[in-house]
Order: structure tokens, then C-alpha cells, then sequence
């Protein structure tokens, strides 16, 4: 069986380079929709979301209710973990969309199929998109569709059966592509996040191809590290908030961009020997790191290799020996690897020229997707599972920014992603583990013990605590700020070659995360954090100016200043490039209201 379709391996050919613009001749339905730039994306566990009857009874009607709550907060996007007839107790003793029973069926707990419809209709009401979540692997071992079809599964992962994807079931597949077709003319669903993995990218080619055709385009995202053009449009883990996210965002930009970064290679001959190379070091190779570059490199998907439509960083190295090779691997300072040959997990890369002198072009995810807060994968408890990530139940909120206004600002809104984060996070949720939430995966030991994100029950009534009501009116005013300058802060999508974003020199009198300016045009946003709870950071900054249009280096150049971050009423200053070169300002310490971060924007004067 060929594993993609000859569609999907004409449209990964016709795939776009990554600077330059779609040709008119690519179809509608293979780019992202237009409304994908307005994301912000807030993820629900539908039964514990809400509890109008006691813990675990959210319905649809329920969440309905919250949706104007939802509007104000600045959401634009649900992706909703809960929908379809799913098991109660497999996964940590409570009902998760993860033990689904039946894909095509509305769990009745929820309500109604009447009532999921309007729950969308309200949504679509209010300018908030619905993505639902897809179990991919695989249904409960006793669902009625494993008896029914049973040669449609093969194998057993999580405790379920799994689909024979690679079986050649004409019918499994098209009956896959009708039921996520239909939530789409059906009830309106714009889009879908596929957990685990995407599996028959074919198939999702079909749907997604399905929906133009009825009029109605829809966003495709999946768990994993993919970003298949035409198929999918960013990855949930893509990026984090966490490491050098949280101290050094212009840094993490410049090394997806090949500007700054250290990288080792790695070259294994057939013979069995290496010759390896680093980055600014003396060795057996000499590496040079060129930076950004078309997209050549290639990623396999089945039995079809295809670039991805995203810049490649280019490396070139010399001192390269003309024996044949097995294998060439490059990793980065940051803990990224890639494989000429490697299993299809692993980024790949391309080879061009030859020895002694060689080009690698190494596949990267691109900076124009997604960036992930917090999710329900937060807090898993169960150590076999889980491994070293799991979560510590002495630790009462799994929850990433846990009230800081650094983190969810700086790290977060302001970056040109798409932010995913789960419901709760707005307001530093305290955490209240549902009554049956186990700390064992399967298990149903210690009831109420467990920590999982997924299983906390929101207690809406702590919005109005002012602990909880301060982070929930700052969390406002980011996404305010960031949608009232949605065309400097809004995300820059995949295929763009680089990101309008640097570091911004400054002193500071503590440790403070490195200030970066967005801009476009002349007008530029220029974020500052303090993760400090102990001191407020007096900063001085020279800003970037000439990365505005309409800038000169004449010291009397004059600019509006206007500080979008501290209270009052918002007033605008006008200064000189002079004074904008030794700038003057006060980030408040983190976790208290209006601190944490600043925000100016700076507007060149003509």
C-alpha cells in the first residue's frame, strides 16, 4: 500500500518556497485560512470547564454559558477536549476524550446533537473558531466498531486498539474522512487537533480538500513536530514556555534563524569511522554556519520524501573526506538533532556538493506557528508512564505561568505565535482535582490525589478573589494590547523568511530577561520582563530605531512614545532619537498586578 495518496504527493511537490509568495494556481483549500493570524487558542476539558450539577457535569449547554466571558477575555479559538463517546475511568479514573468509544457519536452526557450545533452556532456568534480534538491512534478495545470492523485495528497502545492505517482498508479510510467532513457540514467545526500523531496525512488532505469545497475552511494542527503544506498548519509543541523562552526570546529567534547558535556534525563513514566538527571550534571538520536559506531540506512522511516550506539554516562544511558515507547527524546548542538517515521522528537534512567542501541544509520548524502555555499533558503523575516528566503531587498546580505576568506577556502573547493555553491559566487557577482524578494512569488508587492539568476543576467563583481577579484584568490587557496591534504583534505565519523581531540593548540594575522589539513599518513594540517577585528593574534601553521606516540617525529626529502597559489614562509622549538611545524605564516586579513586563510602542514622526 502506498501510505500517502497521489494528491497528497502532488501537493507536497507543488509545496511553496519559503520566501516567496503562494501562486495563484495553488488551490484555496491547502493554505491556511485567513482568520488563522486572529488565533489565540484556549483549551477546554468540556466536563470540568464548568459544573452547574457538581464536579465532572459540563454539558455543551454549560459551556455555552461562558462563551461571552470567553468573547471579553479576547479568546478567538477553543480547542475543545470533549465531544465524543469516550470511557469514564481509563485514563486516570475520570472521563477524557483520550478513551474514545465512538468518534461519530456525541457522548450523551453532554447533551445533545442539537445542542453541540448551537453551541457552535453561539461561538461563531462571538468570532471564536471550534477545533475539536481527533484521537488518531486508535478506540476503547471494547468499543462496538473493533466488532464490527475488527479488520480495521491492529496492535494495542494506551490501553486501546489501534487503527491498521498501513492496512489498505479502503473503508476504514473513507469512513474516516466522512466522519470529520460531516462535524464540518455538519456542525460548523472549523478545524481539528490531531493527538499523537497525524498518521494518514492523505486522508486529512481529502478533509481538509472536503471542506473548501462546501465553503467552509478549516485549520488543521497536530501534537507532534509536523507542518505538512497543505495538509497542516502549525505543530501544538512546536515551542514552549520554558528554558531560554522565559530569559532570552530574541535568542531563541536568532538560532532558528541560523544568525547565532552553536552546531556540531557529526559524519559517519561506511568503514565506521567519524570525522566531527564544531561551530567556532578547531576539528577534523571546519563548520560554518551561513544562516537562513531557501527550503531544500526534505522530511519523510511514508514512503514520500518532500520539503517543507520552510527556510532551511545552511551549514557548510569543510574538510570532508570523499569515502562513502552512512550518515551524517547535526545537533545544535539547544538540544535539536538532525539526520541525513534517521527514524521519522528525527528533523532531516540535505546534502549539496561535494567533498572537500559540503552545504547541509538543515529542516527547521520555522518561527510562524504555534507557541504552547500550557496544555492538558500538564501534570501527569503516573512515573511509569510519564517518566522523568512526571509531575510531583507534593506540587499543587501544574499550570506553567503560575501568576506571572512575565511569563504569559513577554514569553508568550507577544511573540509571533499562535498561543495555545488551557482554560484556567487567565486567572492562576488553583488547582482542584476532580473527585476520582487518580495519580495512576490506569489505575484508581489515591482518588482525588492526582495533579493532571485535564482532570482540575475550575471554581469560577475565584475570579472575584483579588489574587485571581489581578492576573485575570492584566491577562485582559495583553490580549487587548495584543489585538489593538495585531499588525506589529500578530503572528507571522510559516513560509515567512524571517521574523521583525530583535533584542533591544539595555543595562539593568538586576538580571532581567533580554528586551526585544516587533516592528512594521514605522511603527515598532518594544517588551520588557522582570521575573524578579523581590525588586522592581530600572532599565535603560537603546532602541533599535533604525529598524523603522521613515528613521534617521539625526539626534532630533522626533518619535511618539506610548506606554501600553501602566495604568491611567494612556498618553503619548514625543522624543528624540537622541533621548530613545539612553531610554529611561521601570519594569514592577512579577506576580503583582501591572508587573512583570512593559510594553511601549514607538511611532517614527514624519
Amino acid at each position: 500500500m502506498r501510505y500517502c495518496s497521489a494528491l497528497f504527493a502532488l501537493l507536497l511537490l507543488g509545496s511553496i518556497r519559503a520566501n516567496a509568495a503562494e501562486p495563484p494556481s495553488v488551490p484555496a483549500w491547502r493554505q491556511s485560512p485567513a482568520w488563522t493570524k486572529d488565533l489565540v487558542i484556549y483549551e477546554i476539558a468540556t466536563k470540568a470547564f464548568s459544573s452547574p450539577n457538581g464536579p465532572e457535569s459540563g454539558t455543551f449547554e454549560s459551556l455555552k454559558a461562558r462563551l461571552p466571558y470567553l468573547q471579553e477575555l479576547g479568546v478567538t479559538g477553543i480547542w475543545l477536549t470533549g465531544h465524543s463517546l469516550s470511557d469514564p475511568h481509563h485514563f486516570y479514573n475520570i472521563w477524557t476524550q483520550y478513551a474514545v468509544i465512538e468518534p461519530d457519536q456525541i457522548d450523551p452526557s453532554f447533551g445533545t446533537s442539537e445542542q453541540f450545533e448551537a453551541l457552535i452556532d453561539e461561538a461563531h456568534r462571538r468570532g471564536i473558531k471550534v477545533f475539536l480534538d481527533v484521537i488518531t491512534h486508535g478506540v476503547m478495545s471494547d468499543s462496538p466498531l473493533v466488532k464490527r470492523h475488527p479488520r480495521w485495528f491492529r496492535g494495542s497502545t494506551w490501553g486501546m486498539a489501534d487503527y491498521d492505517w498501513k492496512g489498505g482498508h479502503t473503508d476504514l479510510d473513507d469512513w474516516w474522512v466522512k466522519i470529520w467532513t460531516d462535524y464540518v457540514t455538519g456542525y460548523g467545526i472549523d478545524g481539528f487537533r490531531l493527538d499523537v500523531d497525524i498518521y494518514r496525512p492523505d486522508l486529512w488532505a481529502r478533509i481538509r480538500q472536503n471542506a473548501a469545497a462546501a465553503g467552509h475552511a478549516i485549520l488543521i494542527f497536530e501534537e507532534g513536530n509536523a507542518v505538512i503544506p497543505g495538509v497542516t498548519d502549525f505543530s501544538q509543541h512546536e515551542n514552549h514556555v520554558d528554558g531560554r523562552m522565559l530569559d532570552d526570546v530574541p535568542g531563541i529567534y536568532d538560532r532558528k534563524f541560523g544568525r547565532k547558535g552553536s552546531y556540531t556534525v557529526d559524519i559517519e563513514y561506511e568503514d565506521g569511522t567519524h570525522a566531527r566538527g564544531k561551530t567556532g571550534e578547531a576539528g577534523a571538520l571546519r563548520i560554518h554556519l551561513d544562516g537562513l536559506n531557501v527550503d531544500k531540506a526534505s522530511r519523510r512522511w511514508g514512503d514520500t520524501t518532500n520539503a517543507d516550506g520552510i527556510a532551511d539554516v545552511r551549514l557548510t562544511v569543510e574538510n570532508v573526506s570523499s569515502a562513502p558515507m552512512r550518515n551524517i547527524k547535526v545537533s545544535d546548542d539547544s538540544g535539536e538533532e538532525w539526520n541525513e538517515k534517521g527514524p521519522l521522528e528525527t528533523r532531516y537534512l540535505t546534502v549539496e556538493s561535494q567533498a572537500p567542501t559540503i552545504q547541509l541544509y538543515l529542516a527547521t520548524l520555522g518561527y510562524g506557528s504555534s507557541i504552547l502555555l500550557s496544555c492538558h499533558d500538564n501534570g501527569w503523575t503516573d512515573v511509569t508512564t510519564a517518566g522523568a516528566a512526571a509531575f510531583p503531587l507534593e506540587k499543587k498546580s501544574a499550570y506553567s505561568a503560575q501568576g506571572s505576568r512575565a511569563a504569559f506577556g513577554y514569553s508568550f502573547l507577544f511573540t509571533p505565535m499562535v498561543p495555545i493555553f488551557m482554560a484556567g491559566e487567565e486567572f492562576d487557577a488553583d488547582f482542584h482535582a476532580l473527585p476520582d482524578l487518580s495519580p495512576d494512569l490506569y489505575g484508581g488508587r489515591k482518588p482525588g490525589a492526582g495533579r493532571w492539568l485535564y482532570g482540575g476543576q475550575l471554581k469560577w467563583s475565584e475570579v472575584e478573589q483579588p489574587r485571581h481577579h489581578a492576573m485575570l484584568e492584566d491577562v485582559r490587557r495583553m490580549l487587548a494590547i495584543r489585538r489593538q496591534e495585531a499588525t506589529v504583534l500578530g503572528p507571522q505565519l510559516r513560509g515567512d523568511i524571517e521574523p521583525r523581531l530583535v533584542a533591544v540593548p539595555y543595562l539593568s540594575d538586576i538580571t532581567v530577561p533580554v528586551p526585544y522589539m516587533r516592528w512594521n513599518g514605522s511603527t515598532g513594540i518594544v517588551v520588557m520582563a522582570n521575573r524578579s517577585t523581590e525588586a522592581d528593574a530600572h532599565l535603560k534601553l537603546s532602541i533599535p530605531l533604525n529598524r523603522l521606516r521613515g528613521s534617521t540617525a539625526v539626534g532630533e529626529a522626533r518619535y511618539r512614545v506610548l506606554d501600553l502597559w501602566r495604568g491611567g489614562a494612556p498618553r503619548t509622549r514625543t522624543y528624540t532619537a537622541g533621548s530613545l538611545s539612553n531610554f529611561d524605564y521601570v519594569v514592577k516586579r512579577d506576580k503583582q498586578p501591572r508587573g512583570g513586563i512593559g510594553v511601549l510602542k514607538i511611532e517614527a514622526m514624519h
